[in-house]
């Protein structure tokens, strides 16, 4: 039985002295326990701040007067949100007992259909605006975009812009490698800013440099916005960065973008990250650390994952995975001077509401033109790719991905290694033994030879053909000396046949393709296109 005293209470983020009205709650020990689980939860659903979780593994949101959420899960927990909110009076055969309910009790209501089904459900409580399925933003108050999307946003309407000028001005003074990196850090901001829209099919966003102090971080501190964030230390060992994660995402569970800083690796071995890799790739990963004090529980992954890096090698996994930014900054970090001040610690946050605007004024054009995506680039994360290069296209912002590529080969030093050997060997088709001695006259031992395949010549055999077999049919694309604005594209073809002498034997060869500009501005026509950097020596 439930009785009012006082107006039905409304959440008011703006209040910070909680609630100013009780509802009274009759509470018989000798009733079904439905019938008090349902009556206490239909009185503690008015207070208007209290919101189910999602799925089925029990538990409510406690919206607090700053607007921030707080899990309830526990019976103790539940205890102090009764005492703050109901007159509870308790009885057993008419006789009154203690108020006080059992945090056992509680705890078995806080996963009954008859206590929860009195709430309102959300998927998150946010002091960010969101896009809905529409590609709308959030209004202040509940949102029901549906499973995934029910949203209670204790904001403000945002502002949209119609200008590019303050996110123009931060890309201008990073040093950017190349227009595809600097297009790249604008679609990691809308990756952000999207994030709940692909879960588990958002790349890792790869922030690499030639030299420390490159603006890495600066580059993900404009990316992830307004948006909470984290940063968590590189480990070597997978164990110990899973916990990490695992921690910071128990914490904080506004957080939306995590940064795994100045990944590193002892020796020649490459940065991977088996729980990173798998992470990214699933929709609904369960947060389980060995160890850990928590509970395991699964989330609806809408975390964009961010990794640093200038001396590491990044694993095949995280580059297929990844969007790559990279900075190359040229003479000396020390004796540089920005025109905007320090770009990380005086023009992001001075600026960061106003970049936000910008952001979304992007999305606003793109959606006022029919939402048009852009089939043409490719990254294993499709829907994503055809959204984001959709608005970066109808915005005028060229190169997004055209570095997918490139980046594979710059950051993988076995298909470097093969570029570089593949000018060399343009047009002939060799056996393995000639191949062989070409890899040792180049001084390319070391990463396309196995370490344990080196013991002796047949071993070197052996093993480089496992690796160029791995990679047979790969396309290269190679600048040429003898014009500088010419690209020559070649395969890496293995062939079985009879030659000179007779007997039938596989051969490995670089066959020509087709000559075309090396500006042009498209990129690979496909993801096994791979680029030869500069620094490596060119066809003669």
């Amino acid at each position: 039985m439930i009785t009012n005293n006082l107006n039905e209470v409304k959440y008011d983020s703006n209040n910070t002295s909680g609630v100013t009205g009780r509802t009274q709650v009759y509470w018989h020990d000798e009733s079904p326990a439905w019938e008090n689980f349902e009556a206490l939860g239909r009185a503690l659903a008015r207070s208007g701040d209290l919101f189910r979780q999602p799925g089925h593994d029990g538990g409510l949101f406690l919206v607090k007067p700053d607007g921030t959420p707080r899990s309830i899960t526990k019976g103790k927990q539940l205890s102090a949100v009764i005492a703050d909110r109901i007159d509870l009076h308790r009885f057993l055969n008419g006789k009154q007992k203690p108020s006080r309910i059992s945090a056992g009790t509680l705890e078995e209501m806080l996963n009954t259909e008859a206590f929860l089904s009195r709430f309102v459900s959300v998927d998150r409580i946010s002091s960010q605006p969101e896009y809905l399925p529409e590609f709308t933003l959030t209004n202040p108050g509940y949102n029901d975009g549906g499973v995934g999307h029910r949203v209670f946003f204790v904001g403000e309407s945002p502002e949209v812009s119609d200008s590019m000028e303050r996110i123009n001005t931060f890309l201008d003074v990073m040093d950017f490698h190349t227009q595809a990196d600097r297009a790249n850090a604008v679609a990691g901001l809308l990756t952000v800013l999207l994030r709940h829209h692909w879960p588990g099919a958002k790349p890792i966003i790869l922030a690499t440099a030639s030299k420390s102090h490159s603006g890495k971080d600066t580059v993900l501190d404009f990316i992830a916005g307004m948006t909470p964030k984290t940063s968590v230390s590189w480990e070597p060992a997978d164990w110990a960065t899973q916990k990490a994660i695992i921690a910071s995402l128990n914490t904080d569970p506004l957080l939306g973008m995590i940064r795994l800083e100045n990944a590193r690796v002892n020796g020649r071995s490459k940065i991977a990250s088996a729980f990173v890799e798998r992470f990214v790739t699933d929709p609904s990963p369960t947060l389980f650390s060995p160890g850990g004090r928590a509970e395991p529980r699964r989330i609806r992954n809408e975390i964009v994952m961010s990794m640093s890096t200038n001396f590491g090698v990044l694993s095949e996994d995280l580059l297929n995975r990844g969007l790559p930014i990279h900075l190359k900054p040229n003479g000396s970090i020390t004796d540089r001077r920005s025109d905007i001040g320090n770009p990380r610690h005086q023009y992001l946050p001075r600026y960061r509401e106003e970049i936000a605007a910008e952001a979304y004024g992007m999305i606003a054009r793109w959606r006022a033109v029919g939402k048009p995506l852009d089939k043409s680039k490719y990254h294993p994360c499709t829907g994503w790719a055809h959204v984001i290069g959709g608005i970066l296209m109808v915005n005028g912002i060229e190169g997004f991905l055209d570095n997918y590529a490139d980046r594979r080969v710059a950051d993988d030093p076995i298909r470097s290694s093969i570029a570089v050997l593949g000018s060399h060997l343009l047009d002939k088709c060799l056996p393995i033994s000639d191949v062989v001695a070409e890899v040792g006259r180049l001084g390319l031992i070391d990463p396309l030879i196995p370490k344990n395949e080196r013991s002796s010549y047949e071993a070197q055999k052996r093993g480089l053909g496992k690796v160029l077999s791995a990679h047979v049919d790969e396309k290269f694309v190679v600048l040429s000396e003898d014009e500088e604005d010419q690209r020559v594209e070649f395969r890496l073809e293995k062939v079985r046949r009879r030659f000179e002498d007779g007997k039938a034997t596989y051969r490995y060869g670089f066959f020509m393709v087709e000559d075309s500009e090396s500006g042009v501005a498209d990129g690979p026509d496909d993801q096994d296109d791979i680029v030869i950097s500069q620094d490596h020596p060119k066809i003669a």
